[in-house]
């Protein structure tokens, strides 16, 4: 018995199997990031290194501190004060990957920098507290985990005489919106950031989330939208029957009954159930013979062959092992408070903390314009923050965080110079994203056909003209920073 993974898709012609890595998240529950990169051939090794940071950066009479960790790469290191270039850990644990390939690597290359990847608070090895209790977790927030990468500029500035050195960040995700923020709230130390589909609005009920990725089936195959509609429809009308939810166990290969008197339930199986479509058009890919991770799904639930639309959407899913998409025990997976539990290491008790207390980006099914159904609406997500850490994490302390984010941060319409906001249109955390250039040194570069985080790759031959002359711009831009 175990947890769905939005990853482990079973088709019938192909293999539609994504690798997951530890990278770049806005994660949904079972979400695992983008890959690494694989390492360009005269990669040299990463290596390991810890700093120290104040517990509370804020509280002068709170002196306890904890080990950050982070890698760093000077294999391009040309002389003293050269530039820095930080590429920003986020939700997930780090690893050297992004120090050895991508576009912060070949221009660390080309300018002769020093090149780090710094890990945030409460994810992978940088534990702050001796557990997530929802008291420790109090230390957990975006203010806490900037003041952090300050603290960390100041300090390696020293230890390697870079102290007139150029800072540039990089961020994906969640950790674009920090490269971004980092540079309104320290720009003294920060010469420019580029924030790769950034979600830079905090939004509680994120519903636009699944209209985009509507949208993208819908673009490869209006067919494609309509059978998928038609599926969820299919179990919605199940749930109602006396004789459905065993169906639906049945197709689904769930571990234990569909318990339809619990809303709970019933909401965590559709979100489940969309959470498979959503995982393939965040992190869609073109492979060699020029099909689309998405062109490939829908292959799947347009094939009549496979019985109706129902049946093509348990086909894909195809689950080798019975799965428990009951609300209790997404409960469970989640309220262990030990660093060794699976909360802890698959990131996502810290970072469902984050998301009840600062972003919102619920991804629900409150839109006509969404064929994903109508049954998991904000209420489930909300209720899951009071279950995980406590009554006080309610709707309307949710409500607060996300205006107070909003405010402390500029929402969509922030006040800072030299940030580069990158996305893709069929990447759904665009619809959160900078989509219209800020100013001249602030511009937008929407990339028409991509997905979440691609521009940080480095060019690949499967790349459109379009995303090839967005990347091209990047290093131009950053280019004249470090110049």
């Amino acid at each position: 018995m175990r947890r769905p993974s939005v990853w482990l898709l079973s088709v019938a012609t192909a293999a539609l199997l994504i690798n997951s890595g530890d990278a770049f998240g806005s994660r949904s529950f079972w979400f695992e990031g983008l890959p690494d990169p694989p390492a360009a051939r005269s990669a040299g090794t990463p290596s390991i290194a810890w700093i120290e940071q104040p517990v509370d950066h804020f509280n002068p009479r709170d002196n306890r501190t904890w080990s950050m960790r982070y890698y760093e790469n000077d294999q391009f290191l040309s002389e003293s004060n050269a530039p820095i270039l930080i590429m920003i850990g986020g939700e997930w644990e780090i690893t050297p990957g992004w120090l050895r390939s991508g576009q912060m690597y070949n221009l660390a290359s080309t300018y002769g920098a020093m090149m780090y990847y710094t890990e945030h608070r409460y994810y992978g090895e940088s534990y702050p507290t001796n557990n997530t209790s929802s008291e420790n977790l109090q230390y957990l927030n975006v203010d806490q985990a900037l003041a952090d990468l300050a603290y960390f500029i100041e300090i390696v500035k020293k230890q390697r005489n870079l102290e007139n050195s150029t800072v540039v960040l990089f961020g994906g995700s969640y950790a674009g919106n920090m490269a971004a923020w980092a540079r309104i709230k320290y720009p003294h130390l920060i010469k420019g950031a580029l924030a790769s589909s950034a979600p830079i609005l905090a939004k509680a009920d994120f519903y636009e989330y699944y209209e985009v990725v509507t949208v993208a089936l819908s673009r490869y195959s209006t067919q494609c939208s309509v059978d998928v509609n038609d599926a969820f429809l299919a179990v919605e009308e199940l749930l109602q029957t006396s004789t459905g939810p065993e169906t639906l166990k049945r197709f689904f290969n769930l571990c234990n009954d569909i318990d339809t008197s619990s809303w709970q339930d019933v909401a965590s199986l559709l979100n489940t159930l969309a959470g498979v479509f959503a995982g393939v058009v965040q992190y869609d890919a073109v492979d060699s013979t020029g099909q689309s991770s998405v062109g490939r799904m829908c292959d799947v639930m347009t094939a009549t062959y496979l019985g109706s639309p129902l049946q093509r959407l348990a086909y894909l899913t195809s689950w080798s092992t019975c799965v428990d998409t009951s609300y209790a025990s997404l409960v469970e997976a989640y309220i262990n408070e030990d660093w060794n539990s699976y909360a802890a290491t698959s990131a996502m008790r810290p970072w469902y903390y984050q998301t009840c207390t600062e972003y919102g980006y619920y991804q629900t099914a409150n839109s006509d314009k969404s064929v994903f159904g109508t049954l998991f609406q904000i209420e489930f997500f909300t209720e899951l923050c009071k279950d995980l850490y406590g009554d006080y994490y309610n709707e309307y302390l949710l409500d607060s965080a996300v205006t107070r984010t909003n405010i402390v941060y500029g929402g969509l319409r922030p006040e800072v110079t030299n940030v580069i906001f990158t996305n893709g249109d069929l990447d759904p955390w665009h619809a959160l994203s900078v989509l219209e250039d800020l100013n001249e040194s602030s511009p937008a570069i929407l990339v028409m056909g991509t997905s979440h985080c691609q521009d940080l790759y480095s060019d690949l031959s499967t790349d459109s003209a379009e995303m090839t002359a967005a990347k091209a711009r990047v290093r131009e831009l950053v280019g004249q920073w470090l110049s």
